[in-house]
């Protein structure tokens, strides 16, 4: 199958499972609100998911060499689509348990091939960021729609409804997975080799991507909703509305990422990012500034992903091992994302202020731009990225798609 067509197939699937997620997902954070956990205990929630996440890898692992990337990444789609029954029970602990431990087993089978097969897929050189791009700019897209969609569903009609409709659209995602030619990312590690000769440059950039995340994805969210009253259609709206800024920028900057301008996007996105994380915590209190406050972070983050995630991409594909060097990457983000969430959760206990529980993942825009910053322009094989062992098995990548 073309490479043009394995890359399209994905991005469908991509869409649909984005799509899933934004009409639930994107919401979970506000629900737990709802429920009344509070903000301290909702970001201990996510903290606690990511923890068991990250333990639950190397059992995914196990899975996924015995059947396959292909068929773990349908596996990890499908036990996705169950993750809304507990979570509408959460107010009970041992539910709100199962929520997370379902949630962990989808993820740690779906992220690492998921990327890997992104990896897999993309263009090498010129045309990487242009893809990376339109990847973005679908995602964007449907991060209007979904919030929109979830919005009008949850307030119309219940949490019940919404969620069983995003469990329907998250197995319709397996079936372009079904039409998708084998995954060529390399062969499955083992486990003990999964420890060894990873890049080091990618995996700190994937812990401060999920230190950052913690912030942004995480506990924003929570901020907005409460900054909005509590409305899940006045939530929705804006998300939506920051989803439409994203989508025209990533678009933008993917194209400006083949004419060889990323590190010059590299320091904008930056400046973005600070500027963001200042808006946003000085927004808290008016529900039109909080609301301004994420479309113009939508920009910063319409920059940010095709900036970071091209580099990403990139070493993956010098790798010559996709699958295993996301593997790695993931725990990474994992680690960064549990420990923000944890020093968010208590700056926002010991405050009494959920704004302010952004400060610890501001501090990780500079630590963001040091990772990924290239002193030397030129597209020689970054060094970490060769660093496999000599007894590692290696597999072909695809050609780009």
């Amino acid at each position: 199958m073309p490479a043009f067509t394995q890359f399209r197939l994905l991005t469908l699937h991509s869409a649909l499972f984005g799509l899933s997620s934004a009409m639930a997902g994107g919401f979970v954070g506000a629900y737990l609100l709802k429920l009344g956990l509070g903000m301290p205990l909702a970001l201990t929630a996510y903290a606690a998911l990511l923890l068991v996440r990250f333990g639950m890898r190397f059992l995914a692992l196990a899975v996924v060499r015995r059947i396959g990337l292909a068929k773990a990444m349908k596996l990890g789609a499908g036990v996705a689509s169950l993750q809304f029954l507990p979570l509408l029970l959460a107010e009970d602990p041992r539910w709100l348990a199962a929520w997370i431990l379902t949630v962990s087993i989808a993820e740690s089978l779906y992220w690492p091939v998921y990327h890997a097969s992104t990896a897999a897929t993309v263009a090498e050189g010129e045309g990487l960021g242009q893809q990376v791009g339109e990847r973005m700019t679908v995602g964007a897209l449907v991060a209007v729609v979904g919030p929109l969609l979830g919005g009008l569903l949850l307030s119309s009609f219940g949490e019940a409804f919404d969620f069983a409709i995003a469990a329907c659209i998250c197995l319709l995602s397996v079936w372009p997975l079904g039409r998708m030619a084998p995954i060529m990312a390399g062969e499955v590690p083992r486990a003990r080799e999964t420890m060894r000769g990873f890049d080091q440059r990618a995996m700190a950039t994937f812990m401060v991507d999920g230190w950052i995340a913690s912030g942004l994805a995480l506990a924003w969210p929570m901020v907005l909703f409460s900054s909005v009253g509590g409305s899940y259609g006045a939530f929705g709206l804006a998300n939506a509305a920051a989803g439409l800024v994203g989508a025209a920028v990533s678009f933008v900057c993917g194209r400006a990422i083949d004419g060889g301008r990323r590190q010059h996007y590299l320091v904008a996105v930056c400046v973005m990012l600070a500027f963001g994380f200042a808006l946003r915590i000085a927004s808290a209190w008016s529900p039109v500034a909080a609301a301004i406050a994420n479309l113009t972070g939508a920009i910063a983050a319409g920059f940010y992903g095709p900036v970071v995630m091209s580099t990403i991409y990139e070493r993956a594909k010098q790798s010559g091992a996709a699958y295993r060097f996301h593997f790695a990457l993931e725990g990474g983000w994992d680690f960064g994302a549990v420990t923000g969430c944890l020093a968010a959760a208590i700056l926002a206990w010991a405050t009494m202020e959920p704004a302010l529980a952004l400060l610890p993942a501001s501090m990780g825009v500079i630590a963001i731009y040091l990772c990924v910053r290239v002193r030397n322009q030129n597209k020689e094989r970054a060094p970490e990225a060769a660093a496999v062992p000599a007894d590692m098995p290696q597999g072909p990548l695809a050609a780009a798609a």
